[in-house]
């Protein structure tokens, strides 16, 4: 329906009923009235994003992006259907691809990546032993997976099992022995319970397949500086401010391995030529 200015105004009008149904929390009676407005008015954006938020009230998820996607398409260069549908993504996001997941496996169980990325969304949520029970039935499908024992690894890792965390990440090295950041996750798990001398050979090992690597470069220069070896710290580290400054000076900021080198004046300049240094 094309909409002249009648229409227009009809559809205004609904949509302004719909929003004052939606706040006294009659939700289905807000429904018919955008119902209404989008019938008037097709190319209006708004009715649809009140309807989404309607939609988000009564969890029907799915129809609220559809309903954010149509008003991002009808008005790209209007902030408010980009600002709506990133409060949505950033509300709803990994809640609506944990769903979605859940549906795939429900259909075909045998999906190893899906549960792979079914446990990785669990644990971005900080549901950590729904992510473990996700990531050990991609196990139980293929126990030399690299990115199961990886996954799960890392896992471990973030809980502090950290033992755990080296069985499993040295058999998604073996697995896969090219892949520098297994070897990065394998060298701070190899940090974090205290191997110095293994963890210096992983993260080496990561920057000569990766030369760029900022994690290796960085880590390896807190080995050096915590075996108060302030020259090779330092050249690490210079290398890792080059890649990424703002980072590495984020991470340095609280860093105890560093506290060695906070007062070497090489530090201090290092840091105050980085372009991204507080001035």
């Amino acid at each position: 329906m094309k909409s002249g200015p009648n229409n227009r105004r009809g559809s205004e009008g609904s949509n302004q009923l719909g929003m004052e149904l939606a706040d006294r929390g009659w939700l289905d009676q807000a429904l018919l009235e955008f119902n209404r407005a989008i019938e008037l008015d097709e190319q209006d954006p708004f009715p649809r994003i009140n309807r989404a938020s309607v939609y988000m009230e009564q969890g029907r998820m799915m129809e609220a992006l559809e309903d954010l996607l149509t008003a991002l398409r009808l008005a790209p260069d209007d902030p408010t259907t980009h600002y709506h549908l990133g409060v949505f993504l950033t509300r709803h996001g990994l809640e609506l691809g944990k769903r979605e997941l859940q549906t795939s496996l429900t259909q075909d169980p045998d999906q190893v990546d899906a549960m792979l990325h079914l446990g990785a969304t669990h644990a971005d949520l900080g549901e950590f032993d729904a992510a473990e029970a996700a990531i050990r039935s991609a196990l139980d499908a293929d126990p030399d997976d690299p990115w199961a024992n990886r996954e799960l690894g890392v896992l471990y890792l973030d809980r502090g099992q950290v033992h755990e965390a080296i069985d499993l990440l040295r058999r998604a090295r073996d697995a896969s022995p090219e892949w520098s950041d297994v070897e990065v996750d394998l060298g701070l798990a190899y940090l974090q319970a205290g191997f110095l001398d293994r963890a210096e050979q992983s993260l080496s090992s990561a920057i000569l397949s990766e030369p760029d690597n900022l994690y290796a470069h960085y880590n390896l220069a807190a080995i050096h500086a915590r075996r108060e070896q302030a020259e090779q710290a330092l050249i690490a580290l210079e290398r890792a401010l080059a890649l990424d400054p703002a980072r590495c000076i984020d991470w340095l900021r609280d860093d105890p391995m560093f506290e060695s080198l906070r007062k070497h004046s090489r530090l201090q300049d290092l840091l105050n030529l980085s372009p991204s240094s507080p001035t």
